[in-house]
């Protein structure tokens, strides 16, 4: 097998594992990715009329991107009860998951609950605790297909006045997970030690 075969199959694999990949934005660039590998293949091999569909799929992927952007998102924060059904039942489903992340986790009848709605879809779920002006994040999960970040950047950079109604100044958080660590800091949220513990730290304004 020369490197022309595995340009091709390398293109079929990608193609195949973008199909199965949980992250829309994983899924873009694995497909991206196999566009580009059997686009090479079929130049170099030639196999024009499959260079004219993968030249087609090209276009398509940047158009349905284009379009992606075009359209707005609707996102939105609904407060609940904590033994709110919902939540309730979104924790049950995705409690492996969740505890990967947050494995300290104990739903405390203090505690705020919030849905995180995208699209009139729930997304994720919201839970932190609230003394003086400074708002401690339980947990704040969203399901892996809207891991993109859009529901970050509403709640940490274009909305903190969600959290400023409820009189807080300042979100903390601890990370057990490294993928969360480097969440909370493209969020805006800097280490920081607060009583010997690491904590991340976002000061609204």
């Amino acid at each position: 097998m020369d490197y022309k075969e595995i340009l091709g199959f390398a293109g079929i694999f990608l193609g195949m594992i973008a199909l199965i990949a949980k992250g829309k934005l994983q899924r873009r660039i694995l497909f991206f990715l196999a566009i580009i590998c059997l686009l090479v293949y079929s130049l170099i091999k030639p196999i024009y009329p499959f260079t004219i569909l993968m030249i087609i799929a090209l276009g398509y992927y940047f158009f349905s991107i284009y379009k992606a952007k075009q359209s707005k998102v609707s996102i939105n924060l609904l407060e609940v009860e904590f033994d709110n059904n919902y939540i309730i039942e979104f924790i049950k489903n995705y409690k492996k998951d969740i505890y990967n992340y947050f494995p300290f986790y104990k739903p405390e009848q203090s505690h705020r609950c919030f849905l995180l709605m995208r699209d009139m879809n729930l997304a994720g779920i919201f839970i932190a605790d609230i003394k003086d002006d400074i708002m401690t994040i339980e947990v704040d999960y969203t399901k892996p297909i809207y891991r993109d970040k859009e529901i970050g950047n509403y709640i940490y950079k274009q909305n903190p006045g969600n959290f400023k109604k409820l009189g807080v100044n300042q979100l903390r958080a601890k990370s057990y997970h490294k993928g969360h660590s480097k969440f909370l800091i493209q969020m805006g949220f800097e280490q920081t030690y607060i009583d010997n513990q690491m904590y991340f730290v976002k000061n609204l304004d």
